[in-house]
């Protein structure tokens, strides 16, 4: 392979690499704030639902704070009244 070939391939690289970051950057930043809003939706779900115990809102609350996503889907797909 020439070596201007070569400049040719990382010249591209160079400027796709920023790109690349900066998707990645956007998905985390989407992603996080997903998180957060689900998380705080859940806790003040929890907070309000009447019907759950101390010990059940204590069990709840920690499987959103540990997985705020996967634990939010969990609580607003399992619990029916929110």
């Amino acid at each position: 392979m020439p070596w201007t070939s070569r400049i040719g391939t990382l010249a591209i690289v160079g400027l796709l690499l920023p790109l690349a970051f900066g998707f990645l950057t956007l998905g985390l930043s989407l992603a996080g704030v997903l998180a957060l809003v689900l998380a705080i939706s859940a806790g003040v779900s929890l907070v309000r639902n009447a019907e759950l115990s101390g010990a059940a809102k204590a069990m709840w609350l920690l499987i959103v704070v540990l997985f705020p996503i996967f634990g939010s889907v969990v609580y607003f797909g399992v619990r029916s009244d929110w």
